[in-house]
This record gives C-alpha cells, structure tokens and sequence, in this order.
C-alpha cells in the first residue's frame, strides 16, 4: 500500500502532521464527544495552548508524562501537545489498581502525570497519595517525592460533577496544577464548557508570563520523527508489565489501518477503544488526525449508547474484538436503527465461526468485516484483510501483510525458515518494529534479534496466496504424546459448535501423554454442554490427541482489561478444578 497520503507523512511528527491536517481541513470537524464538537483548527489551538503551558511548567523534550485518563478531549490534547514539544507519553490503564499504576509510574520515570480525580468509581488521588504517600504533605506544585524521585508535576482533570466535591478536590490536591489552567483563554473555556473553580492565581500568572508561542515555536522544529514518542506497557499477564517504545514514525502504519478501513476526509470514527491501548491510539484516533476524519469519542463501552453513536453520527468505520460485535447483534434495539452510513469494520482477538462473522456483517449492514492480527511490539497491524477480500477469508483471521514490513515464519527449534503451509514463530523486521522495551535490554535483546527481527512470540503460517493467519501462541502450544497441540485451531473448531459462545483452551499435565486439552467455554442462554456432547462433535473431524480431555463450562471467561483472553488465569483455575477431583476420588 503506497498512496500520496503516506509519501506526505513521511518524516512528520503527530505534531507536524496535525499542522498538516489543520492546513488541508481547518473547517472539518475532528473532535466530538457528547457536549463538545471541535473542528482541526479548534483542537489545534488548545494543542498550541497546552503545549505552551507545558513548557511553563518546566517540561520539554524527551520528557515522560504519564496520562491516566479515560477516553476524552483531555486525553487526546494531552497526547498532541505531548507530541508537539517532543515528549514522550506513558498511558495508564484506567482500569488499573494503585499498585499497578506505581509501577509504571515508577519505572517509566515519569516527571510529570496528569489524571482524572476520579473514574469508574475510583478516586484516583487517593490512589495517588497511596502510591506515594508523601505526597500528602506537598504545599507545592513542584514536587520531590522520595516513592517517586522523577514526579516533579501532577495535572488533575477534574471530573466529579459535584462543587462540594470539587472543592475538596481543590483543598486535598494543593501539590497539583488544574488542567484547565494550563487550557485556559477566552476561546478554550466557551469551547470546552468549563465547570470548574478559579485556578491557583500565582499558579496562572506564572504560566502567563512563561508560556509564550515563541517558546513554542522555537522548539517544534528540533523534533524529530525518530524521537520516542510512546512508551505503552503490556498488559503483564506473565509477569511485570514492560514498556513498549515507539517513535513518530508509527503515524504510517496507523494511516494505513485508515486506509484499509477506506476512511476519507469527512468520514467519521467510533472511538470506543480504549485510548490507553495502541488499538484506540493507533487504529482510532491517529487515522482520524491523520485522513480528515472525526473521532467521536465514547468513554467507556455501553451497547446502547454504541448504538445511538452509529446511528446518531452517521459513524463510517470502527473495529473491536468479537465481544463488541456480540453485544451489537444481540442488542435488543439493533432492528430499529439506522446503521446504513456504516461502511467497513476491523474485527481481532478470538476465532469466530463463519456463521457468527457473517451475522456481524449482515445485522451491522457492514461493507467488508476485516480480520486483523497485530501486537503493541510491532506497532498494531501486522496482517490485515482487504476491502475485496471474501469473507470466508476474512473470517479465518487470514489476511495479507499491512505495510513494509518484512515477516517470516521460524521453526522455534531449528531456527530455520519454514516453507509456506508450515507452521512456525512469525518474525517481524521493519519500520513497524518497537525500538525495545524501556530500561529493560535483557528482555528487548530476548525479543529482536542483533538483524532487528522481532520475535513475536506468535505461531502462524502462510498459505499459498501469501496470506498469513495466526495458530496460537507458542508458550500456548502444549504437545500430547509428543505431538505439538495449538490451542488456537481446536478453538477455532469448536467455536462452529452451536452451544458455544466462546472457547479458550489451555495444556495441563498428564502423567501418560505429558500434557492434555482443558478446554473453557461460554455458552448460550438456555443451552446445555457436556464433555460427551463435545467429544461427539469432534469425532472424525478434529483428530483424537487435538480433542481437549476436560471441560468447564463458565459464565465468563477471564479477561485483561484490553479483552485479551487470561491464559494464566485459567490455568490457575484449570490446576484448582484437577487437584478438586484428584481429592474427591476415592483413595
């Protein structure tokens, strides 16, 4: 995929490129969310601001500011401005407890860190102060921690919506700076409909008097494409969370994700995913700034509220994992709206039966439902359907390479470079590879190889189209009887089971065969499974060592806040449910 489009982002920062966006679409509305609607030249203008206001406050390039805030106008300022003077923004997950976010905030050294005062029921600056318990006793806004030396600066948004509330926000928080004092002008308050007490006055005359736009523009032009632009930690299902660097150079791959959505200037995105997490950043957001589009920002997920957004904003494009689209289809209002302005979908994450995949496409009135595979460490999409693919194809999370990007599929025990058809490690070299995992070499030189090839810790192939789809995970992989098992073609077998919602399979020992299939699935209402009926299905089509040994049936089952299913949560549950029978038989 090479276009115009990509040739002109070539060598742009985000900063730069919305500058670009700006010049080609001033009027074009970009930013909207339920009571505000910005266009390119709006967003821009508080960008400039907020960036100046950063610079006030004493941070610049190559600085780390962490961002823990939901989906919101906040989030996406606070990543341009970022941006734009060449820091480098750590996301927090929204979802995550004190200890989690001390963590990141720990090892990313982050200098400064703006965050709601509260989300989802969590008063964050409580959790704040238990992460850093000194903070407590700070009367200024310039900070010295001894829990986290590098925090100098603490940005609050302010969210609660009661004025008792907020003034208890104002008296408790004395150590930090209100986010819209740094937003703050006669434009931006009517813009963003402020509701919130008068700053800290000194605190607003010293931004007055530092924030200049020359300061501004001095700066902008020494930064570079290559410097770091994000460092986005992954979800830490096998052990402590690891920051993964990107510079300003993933702005192609994320355009081409645009592109394959074929998302133009005027079309409008649903930005449901979260912001925190490179499939928002990446695949919403970034491809709205960057094709002329609008990103209609939705906080959290709610169906209904998803639905309303499709129909009421005339929404072009959007993508998600299978859960999304399950609660779609089943929405009991889904019949009644008008979804027709919908174009393409992306769908990743867990297999789906064809059946299911084309009800998705039928029930949403899509165009093309595109199946993507992808990962934080190569930037998002590594493989991705076209607009003419069929859905047969589509449905089989088979798609060709998104982009430059070299890929082949290594044997993990002989090191060597499989045919096509084989199954292997895929290994990915190019623009789209992370630049390493941050202050921490040991796992960045386990991970890319000395010729820069990433390796992905997947287990693929491809066909003799050149398409590549995804087998499992090779630490997912188990062998029975010495035969290699992949949990991610039996799933995609049962899924077609018409009882089966949703399957995650996962080896457990066997004294014999040294490791077995226990398989965990969801079901639907007023549906009944059991292991016999299961192993019924498979016979003669799925062969007997592939067929799992075990089964439970779950109301849910565990998922990361990024919807990524939780393997190590069920083998947890799965070692529980054995040792549970191993003492009920009779001795």
């Amino acid at each position: 995929m090479n276009t115009p489009i990509l040739s002109e982002l070539e060598g742009l920062t985000v900063g730069r490129a919305l500058r670009r966006s700006v010049a080609q679409w001033p009027e074009q509305e970009f930013f909207k969310s339920q009571d505000i609607s910005l266009t390119f030249t709006q967003f821009d203008r508080l960008v400039d601001q907020l960036a100046q206001s950063l610079l006030a406050l004493g941070l610049t390039r190559h600085d780390h500011i962490a961002v823990w805030l939901g989906n919101s106008l906040e989030w996406t300022l606070s990543f341009c401005a970022c941006a734009r003077i060449g820091a480098v923004v750590v996301p927090i997950n929204t979802r995550y407890t004190a200890a989690e976010a001390g963590y990141i905030l720990a090892q990313s050294d982050a200098k400064a860190l703006v965050l709601s005062t509260e989300l989802y029921g969590l008063n964050y600056l409580q959790m704040l102060e238990h992460i850093a318990p000194s903070l407590k006793h700070a009367r200024e806004n310039l900070l010295a921690t001894t829990e986290l030396p590098a925090l100098k600066r603490v940005i609050i948004h302010d969210t609660s919506n009661d004025k008792t509330q907020r003034d208890k926000v104002a008296d408790a928080a004395r150590y930090a700076i209100p986010l819209q004092a740094l937003l703050e002008d006669g434009a931006a308050c009517v813009a963003l409909r402020l509701a919130f007490a008068t700053p800290n006055a000194l605190v607003h005359t010293s931004l007055a008097q530092a924030s200049t736009p020359n300061a501004l523009s001095l700066l902008e032009p020494t930064v570079s494409v290559d410097d770091v632009l994000l460092i986005c930690y992954t979800s830490g299902t096998t052990g402590k969370p690891k920051g993964v660097m990107h510079n300003h150079r993933v702005l192609k791959q994320a355009t081409r994700v645009g592109l394959a959505l074929d998302l133009k200037p005027g079309g409008r995105m649903l930005g449901h995913m979260p912001l925190y997490h490179v499939a928002g950043l990446y695949m919403g957001f970034v491809p709205a700034l960057t094709l002329g589009a609008c990103f209609v920002n939705m906080p959290q997920w709610d169906t209904g509220r998803a639905l309303e957004l499709l129909e009421q904003e005339r929404i072009t494009a959007f993508g998600g994992i299978p859960t999304h689209f399950v609660d779609l289809v089943n929405h009991p209002t889904v019949g009644q709206r008008d979804l027709s302005a919908i174009e393409n979908a992306w769908i990743g994450g867990s297999p789906v039966m064809q059946a299911t995949f084309e009800n998705f496409q039928r029930t949403l009135g899509l165009k093309q439902l595109m199946s993507t595979y992808g990962m934080t460490e190569n930037t998002i999409s590594t493989s991705f359907n076209r607009l003419t693919d069929p859905l047969e194809v589509c449905c089989q999370n088979r798609a060709p390479i998104l982009g430059p990007s070299e890929v082949k599929i290594i044997d993990p025990i002989s090191g060597q470079e499989q045919p096509r058809g084989e199954v292997g490690e895929i290994w990915c070299r190019g623009e789209t590879v992370m630049l390493g995992y941050y202050k921490n070499p040991e796992a960045t030189q386990a991970t890319i190889t000395p010729e820069g090839w990433l390796k992905t810790g997947d287990l693929g192939r491809f066909d003799d189209e050149g398409f590549l789809s995804v087998t499992g995970r090779l630490k997912e992989m188990y062998k029975t009887g010495g035969t290699n098992v992949y949990p991610a073609e039996v799933e995609q077998f049962l899924i077609q089971h018409p009882a089966i919602t949703l399957v995650a399979i996962v080896g457990v020992p066997d004294p014999r065969l040294d490791e077995v299939g226990f398989a965990f699935v969801q079901i639907h209402p007023n549906q009944q499974l059991t292991h016999a009926e299961l192993r019924a299905f498979c016979k003669g089509k799925l062969a007997d060592y592939k067929v799992p040994r075990y089964l439970k049936v779950l109301a849910a089952i565990p998922r990361t806040t990024t919807g990524k299913i939780q393997r190590s949560a069920l083998l947890e549950l799965a070692s529980a449910e054995l040792a549970s029978a191993a003492q009920s038989m009779p001795g």
